[in-house]
């Protein structure tokens, strides 16, 4: 059944709507009601309605401003919008808006009932889509794992396409919505560029291009600026020929678009090999002394160093979690492994990505953890113990750092983290995932859900991260998991 949430200031007005038509025969289910936008979003965000039916005319938040809210959040509801005659201009901006489609008062029977029928086919197409792009990106998820040795060559020759020009790419993209309706596109040729897009996530697309770099050397900006306009961050990857690994092409168009994600006020990033090492090492070499002669504020500085290297080099994600993932190391030689400090870990670019929104929040999650070594940790109860897992248990869905954990019940990192593997014997993030990975193999036994939705309601947004997960617990993708 598709869900329903009704919003109208006037409660007489709801209630009428809920009894004008048998939705359960239509193929709905009506789950509650809100007297005004601000209430309406927070159930939206609550109860993830797969439909709305909203007055334009509210308060707190009108109809138009709630639409907008829902299209902020990237929350996958329709909107049906019902406006008076004095409204109409309004109605017509809501649907260039994103609105399904807007009903005039007094709303009939049938108009309601044709709308919803028009809605169901849709919301049909669109689980059709997901199910055809389960299959793809399971493909896909093979085809661009990092120790995938194919060439190029044999995947074009694979597929039965000739490229003519000596050199490739991979281009990644982002998106605020998901804009691409289709994967695997037959090649095509455009501003003297050969090229073959890809659907690698809900958000994503992955376009392999073919050019020459020699004889065209602005064709690629061209093809950019005038298909790739509406991106919001790109990721370019390093030249290469015809016998050049594909997952390597890929892998680098995904770090340089996870680059652009992490770095502040970049759009495009193009990857480039550079070596750091020399410039970092002496700063590493600091901190670890600093440990040694317990010394903080020598340790911060280290950091700030560090930070401001990545800031200034405009470094890469991949080069940046390489420098993270040695301080790491610096902890458990100096403060114990990972079992005596579970709020730290080895991570890495892309967890880096989910994790952090910027340089400074990764190194300020570095110097925090330092600061929680020279404290003293209070005790508490067993009883406060259960209650904290008890409140993971029944959040674990949600997008939950372990730094909202902590600032939920007045705890450090260090010392919650503690108590968790205490508690659990595991670590927090390892809870979590089981936890998911659990729900989500009960998931996929209910085939009238698609694998991205079950993506979704477990608690994650990447369909690769959730299929290396689930891979490596497991042993086998989602997908074949469901043919069981």
């Amino acid at each position: 059944m598709n869900t329903v949430l009704i919003v109208d200031d006037e409660p007489w007005v709801a209630y009428g709507l809920k009894q004008l038509v048998d939705w359960e025969s239509l193929g709905y289910t009506v789950i509650g009601e809100a007297h005004n936008g601000i209430t309406a979003l927070e159930k939206i965000e609550e109860k993830q309605p797969k439909v709305v039916i909203s007055d334009i005319r509210m308060p707190g938040l009108n109809g138009i401003e709630l639409l907008e809210a829902i299209r902020e959040r990237q929350l996958d509801t329709k909107v049906i919008l019902i406006s008076g005659y004095a409204e109409f201009e309004y109605a017509q901006k809501a649907v260039r808006l994103g609105a399904f489609d807007y009903l005039l008062k007094q709303v009939e029977k049938d108009k309601l009932t044709e709308t919803l029928l028009r809605l169901k086919i849709a919301l049909m197409d669109k689980q059709h889509v997901y199910r055809g792009l389960d299959l793809f990106l399971d493909d896909l998820f093979e085809l661009f794992e990092p120790d995938n040795k194919i060439k190029i060559n044999n995947f074009l020759a694979n597929k039965g396409i000739e490229f003519e020009y000596p050199h490739y790419r991979f281009i990644s993209c982002s998106y605020l919505h998901s804009t691409v309706s289709d994967s695997g596109e037959p090649y095509t040729t455009e501003f003297g560029i050969r090229y073959m897009r890809f659907r690698t996530g809900q958000h994503k697309i992955s376009i392999l291009v073919n050019y020459d770099e020699y004889k065209n050397p602005v064709g690629l900006l061209n093809f950019i600026s005038g298909n790739l306009s509406n991106a919001r961050h790109i990721g370019i990857s390093s030249t290469g020929i015809y016998s050049a690994p594909l997952a390597k092409l890929y892998q680098e168009s995904d770090i340089a678009l996870s680059s652009a994600l992490f770095q502040q006020g970049e759009q495009i990033v193009e990857y480039k090999t550079a070596d750091h090492a020399a410039m970092v090492a002496r700063t590493i070499l600091q901190i670890e002394l600093a440990i040694k002669e317990t010394k903080p504020a020598m340790i911060h500085q280290g950091l700030d160093e560090l930070c401001e290297v990545c800031k200034s080099r405009r470094m890469l994600i991949d080069q940046i979690s390489t420098i993270y993932n040695q301080v790491v190391s610096l902890v458990y030689k100096y403060f114990g492994d990972r079992d005596a400090n579970p709020d730290i870990d080895y991570l890495s670019y892309d967890q880096i990505v989910r994790h952090y929104g910027s340089i400074d929040q990764l190194f300020d999650g570095i110097k925090a953890f330092f600061e929680q070594q020279a404290g003293r940790e209070p005790q508490i109860s067993n009883e406060t113990a259960k209650k904290i897992v008890g409140y993971i248990d029944s959040s674990f869905t949600e997008d939950m750092m372990l730094s909202d954990l902590s600032r939920k019940f007045n705890l450090s990192l260090g010392y919650l983290s503690t108590l968790i593997k205490k508690e659990t014997g595991k670590t927090y993030t390892d809870y979590v995932t089981g936890k998911r990975l659990q729900l989500s193999k009960e998931l996929l036994n209910d085939p009238s859900l698609s694998i991205q939705e079950i993506v979704e309601r477990v608690g994650y947004k990447d369909y690769f991260h959730f299929n290396k997960l689930f891979k490596k617990h497991y042993g086998i993708t989602p997908s074949k998991y469901r043919k069981m």
